[in-house]
C-alpha cells in the first residue's frame, strides 16, 4: 500500500509541473469573491453586504466553552498538551466546525476522510467526534515520530510515509507553513 502511496505522490508531483502554466487561471478563481462564488453556484444575487459571517468570526461563547471541554478531555485522554490541539484547529479550520478544505479534509481537525471513516465514527463536523479522533490520529503520529511534535504535525497534515520519505518536514507550502503556524502559535520557532 506504501508503494502504491509513493506511485501516486509521484504522479500528483508530476500532474502538478505539466500543469503549472494554468496558475494565472487558478489565481483568478482565488480572488474571486464569496458572492460572486456563490452567485455562481446558485444563479442568484447575494450582495456582499449580506454576508455576515468571516473567517476571523469570533467563536460564540458557549460554542468556545464547549470546544474547551472537549479539547481538555480528549487532549488529556491522549497526554498532549491542550494548546497543540487548539492551535491545530485554529491553523486547520479556523475554528470552523464545518470546514471542507480544497482537498476534501473536514471539520475543525481537517480530518482526511479515510482517516475518520477508519475511526468508526459517522459525523466528521461533530466536534467531538471531530476532536476525539483527530486528537487520536495525532497522537499516533507523535508515537510514530518519537515525541517530535514538528514531523507529527507535517505526518498529520500530509502522511507518514511522506515525513519518512523526505526524513523531515516535507518541502510542500502547505505542510510548511501549516508546521510552523502551530508552532509559532505555541511560543515554538523550531522545526
Amino acid at each position: 500500500m506504501l508503494e502504491n502511496m509513493h506511485r501516486l505522490l509521484e504522479k500528483i508531483d508530476s500532474l502538478e509541473k505539466s500543469f503549472s502554466g494554468l496558475a494565472p487561471k487558478k489565481n483568478r478563481r482565488q480572488q474571486q469573491t464569496f458572492a460572486n462564488a456563490m452567485h455562481e453556484a446558485t444563479k442568484q444575487n447575494v450582495s456582499e453586504t449580506a454576508i455576515t459571517a468571516s473567517p476571523t468570526t469570533e467563536l460564540s461563547k458557549s460554542l468556545k466553552t464547549d470546544l474547551d471541554a472537549l479539547i481538555d478531555k480528549y487532549s488529556k485522554q491522549h497526554s498532549i498538551e491542550p494548546e497543540v490541539i487548539r492551535q491545530l484547529i485554529l491553523v486547520a479550520s479556523n475554528n470552523d466546525p464545518k470546514a471542507v478544505s480544497a482537498n476534501g479534509n473536514l471539520g475543525l481537525m481537517q480530518l482526511k476522510p479515510n482517516i475518520f471513516a477508519d475511526s468508526g465514527k459517522n459525523d466528521p463536523f461533530d466536534p467531538e467526534q471531530n476532536i476525539s479522533v483527530g486528537t487520536q490520529h495525532l497522537s499516533s503520529m507523535l508515537q510514530r515520530n518519537g515525541g517530535n511534535l514538528p514531523l507529527a504535525l507535517a505526518a498529520y497534515n500530509t502522511d507518514p510515509a511522506t515525513v519518512k520519505r523526505f526524513g523531515g518536514v516535507p518541502p510542500f507550502a502547505d505542510t510548511q507553513g501549516f508546521v510552523g503556524q502551530i508552532l509559532s502559535g505555541l511560543g515554538k520557532t523550531d522545526k
